[in-house]
């Protein structure tokens, strides 16, 4: 059907959390350096028939897409709303497929799989010059990135919840990309290696803002402390915001998006230009201070030497155990999606009422 062949890569759900009137967003195009305060989010960060031909994926997208918005209007409403263990996991699941399903995704995991065939195809055949014009491909290549990320869910499943809030004082906001989550790894910069975003790695984080005035995160608690130990964290400095935002611009691909209600500073733009056209990975410590202070690295955390360790000592303690476990790894993926219709309508209906 017609309506269905505009697929949108950022859902329409989620731009609305960015806009005042629910039908436009604020967009900065780094390569072209234009600002439009006013873009129609029906239009915004989609293509048409991104994924496939095959309305089923859409739907099935939007399943995923209502169940999590629920949790995610109950943390606007109340950021210190608890969330119930079905809640957290179903927002993990939002994450990870919306971390699969942008068109930058679709593009590097694309050019990677045509470059490691290449290569292949040379070795065994024995050409060493072969056509330019050869590429390997898939027919559906953003189908590829969004399934192998949401096979990835399960290794993420260890992962703490906390709720990052700018103090409603403050005048500044947080912006989001055409890339709106990302993965990160703090506690590999301090010891040395900034860029790491293996999943099983120790230090992990996942990151996504939910308005202009909350973020969400997903960490390795057994390297962080991330604020104090109970309910939300509260920022209202500048420049912890302000590097926030560049961290975001860092992982943009090629849209930086804001509520036309606030707007992106100068430094953020300029710092998304620097990245496009030369790019390079930030960096969470200068001198071994963290610029986002409200993530603190473990003392018990800091002693690892990655020169002498193990590759086991990569991996966080939950990763390991399902690298040696592929059984028990195999029964929790398919655990997902294996209740009763009735059972799923009956639990996600008590957690609508939910408080």
């Amino acid at each position: 059907m017609a309506e269905k062949k505009n697929h949108h890569y950022v859902p329409q759900s989620y731009q609305r959390l960015f806009s005042n009137d629910g039908k436009s967003i604020g967009i900065y195009n780094i390569k072209k350096n234009i600002t439009f305060n006013q873009s129609s989010i029906k239009n915004t960060m989609s293509k048409d028939y991104f994924y496939s031909k095959d309305e089923k994926i859409e739907d099935a997208l939007g399943d995923i897409e209502r169940y999590c918005m629920w949790a995610f209007h109950k943390l606007v409403d109340n950021p210190d709303y608890n969330l119930h263990e079905v809640e957290r996991l179903n927002i993990l699941v939002y994450l990870m497929i919306q971390h699969g399903r942008t068109a930058y995704m679709s593009k590097m995991l694309g050019d990677d799989v045509n470059k490691i065939t290449l290569e292949m195809f040379k070795r065994f055949s024995g050409i060493k010059e072969i056509d330019p014009h050869l590429v390997f491909c898939f027919d559906e290549p953003p189908l590829f990135s969004l399934s192998v990320y949401a096979g990835m869910i399960v290794y993420v499943a260890d992962l703490a919840f906390k709720i990052v809030n700018i103090d409603s004082n403050c005048d500044y906001s947080f912006i989001i990309s055409d890339c709106p989550d990302f993965l990160a790894n703090p506690y590999f910069d301090y010891l040395g290696y900034p860029g790491v975003k293996t999943l099983g790695y120790k230090g992990l984080c996942i990151m996504m803002p939910l308005t202009p005035k909350l973020l969400i995160m997903f960490y390795d608690s057994d390297v962080y402390k991330v604020g104090t130990r109970k309910g939300k964290v509260v920022i209202n400095k500048q420049n912890e915001i302000e590097e926030i935002n560049k961290l975001i611009a860092s992982e943009a691909y090629e849209l930086l998006v804001y509520n036309p209600k606030y707007h992106i500073t100068s430094s953020v733009k300029e710092y998304a230009q620097r990245v496009k056209a030369s790019p390079k990975t930030f960096k969470f410590f200068n001198n071994k201070q963290n610029k986002l202070p409200f993530i603190h690295i473990l003392d018990k955390a800091k002693s690892l030497n990655l020169k002498s360790c193990y590759q086991e000592d990569l991996f966080r303690e939950y990763a390991n155990y399902l690298i040696k476990n592929p059984d028990v790894r195999k029964y929790l993926e398919g655990l997902g999606g294996s209740a009763s219709i009735e059972d799923k309508h009956k639990l996600y209906e008590e957690l609508r009422k939910r408080k």
